[in-house]
C-alpha cells in the first residue's frame, strides 16, 4: 500500500514554511510557483510528507477557524525525548507534554500556527 500526504490549508504560506522548517525540522520540497509567493509547498521529515496551500485557494474565509478536529499522528525516526526537548527549547506550542501511553507508545502533541495538532510518537523499546 502507498502512503498518505495530506494537503493542509493555511493562512500564511511563508509563516507555515518557516515554522515547519525552522521549528519542527521539516525539509522544504517543491514550492510553486516560487519561494517568494508560494501557492503550494510540500515538506517532509523522516517518512512523513505534508502539503500546504493558502486558505484563499480553497474558499476558506479569514474569519473561519482552522485545524478544528484535525490531528496528525506522526511517527518519528529519531529519539522522541531529544526531539521533544529540541521543540520545547525553540518555544514550540506544546499542548500535551511527553508521556508513555499504555499501548507502548511515547508521544507529545504540538499546535502549529493555524491550530492543527501534530502528535509526534515513537514506539517504546522493548514493548
Amino acid at each position: 500500500m502507498g502512503y498518505l500526504s495530506p494537503t493542509i490549508a493555511v493562512r500564511d504560506m511563508n509563516r507555515t514554511i518557516e515554522f515547519y522548517r525552522d521549528s519542527l525540522g521539516f525539509k522544504l520540497g517543491m514550492v510553486f510557483p516560487d519561494a517568494g509567493s508560494p501557492e503550494y509547498a510540500d515538506m517532509s521529515r523522516d517518512s512523513m510528507v505534508l502539503m500546504f496551500i493558502p486558505t484563499r485557494n480553497c474558499g476558506i474565509d479569514d474569519g473561519e477557524r482552522l485545524g478544528v478536529g484535525v490531528s496528525f499522528y506522526m511517527e518519528i525516526d529519531g529519539d522522541i525525548d531529544d526531539y521533544y526537548r529540541e521543540l520545547k527549547n525553540k518555544g514550540v506550542n506544546i499542548v500535551i507534554d511527553i508521556k508513555d501511553e499504555p499501548f507502548g507508545i511515547r508521544d507529545f502533541t504540538v499546535a502549529d500556527p493555524d491550530g492543527y495538532l501534530l502528535t509526534f510518537n515513537k514506539k517504546i523499546q522493548g514493548k
